[in-house]
């Protein structure tokens, strides 16, 4: 659960991190924001790093200088809302986010992480998925492929696999179960091209895949999926992400809570194959997959 004091600290790097996207967008400079706003030459540094906040008057002149797009401006608006401190606010209160906001905030983490640590038991994770393995996954659920929301899907999805190879990119970890790999999604020809992409990705150099195998010892924590983000820049701990049926909730404090998700990723770690016989098995299923394929059988 998450103070409101280190609650607020998170909303205020995420309304930091999306000033300062805006900003280099308008191909402004941090100087030339701060003297429109007619304050000292660090203000924005220091809103953008979210050492501090920024008021509405403030903030609302800034989108308007960035010509913010009306969903950016109401996206701000609520992280600056949320920062604010308010009465009787419950101690032990999580940062939850309700319906589609909840996914604008893991991208926003996910594009400023230095290092992004994933635990997945029943499967691939969204930034590993082929855009058939997606188009399965709508299928299954009952949604017809050319609805407009696996357009979006896919292309979010494909924004998303840049991350892991963009220049400067940040360390991948990914533990799964071999659950992910045997559940099958879409059938052979899908699974097989799924896990030959899943053996590609694990040879990034900034990649490491590890799986758990089913005959190792039975670990019962393994049903926790959750990402760990970790941060290069000051005054930024941990975030541990829990994502639910219609919401996410978002952990940094107390530091004992976080610190138990980073020793449950180690334990995990241990209990996984390693890096090369992880990419084996991965390879190994994929050929059982096309050999079904091939034969149906």
């Amino acid at each position: 659960m998450t103070s409101p004091s280190r609650s607020i600290s998170m909303q205020r790097r995420l309304l930091g991190a999306e000033l300062l996207r805006l900003r280099e967008v308008a191909g402004l400079t941090q100087e030339e924001a701060a003297e429109h706003l007619g304050k000292a030459g660090n203000k924005i540094s220091r809103v953008e790093s979210g050492k501090i906040g920024i008021d509405k008057t403030d903030l609302d002149v800034i989108l308007q200088l960035y010509r913010a797009t009306e969903k950016d401006r109401l996206w701000c608006i609520e992280l600056s809302r949320l920062s604010r401190p308010k009465r009787g606010r419950p101690t032990g209160e999580t940062t939850l986010y309700l319906g589609p906001r909840w996914f604008r905030a893991f991208r926003d983490l996910e594009t400023d992480a230095t290092e992004i640590m994933r635990v997945g038991a029943e499967i691939i994770p969204g930034n590993l998925q082929t855009d058939d393995y997606i188009r399965a996954m709508f299928e299954a659920e009952g949604v017809d492929s050319a609805d407009h929301v696996v357009d979006d899907a896919l292309r979010v999805r494909a924004d998303r696999r840049t991350l892991l190879t963009r220049e400067a990119a940040a360390g991948f970890a990914f533990v799964l179960s071999e659950s992910a790999l045997r559940r099958q999604i879409g059938g052979p020809l899908v699974m097989a091209a799924q896990l030959r992409h899943l053996a590609e990705i694990a040879m990034l150099p900034n990649v490491t895949l590890q799986i758990i195998p089913f005959d190792a010892q039975s670990y019962a924590h393994l049903c926790t999926d959750f990402t760990l983000f970790r941060f290069g820049h000051e005054m930024a701990d941990d975030i541990v992400y829990l994502e639910m049926y219609s919401d996410a909730a978002y952990l940094d404090k107390p530091p004992e809570t976080v610190r138990r998700y980073r020793e449950l990723f180690a334990r995990l770690q241990g209990v996984a194959l390693g890096p090369v016989e992880s990419r084996h098995l991965v390879a190994t299923v994929a050929e059982q997959y096309a050999a079904v394929a091939t034969t149906g059988r």
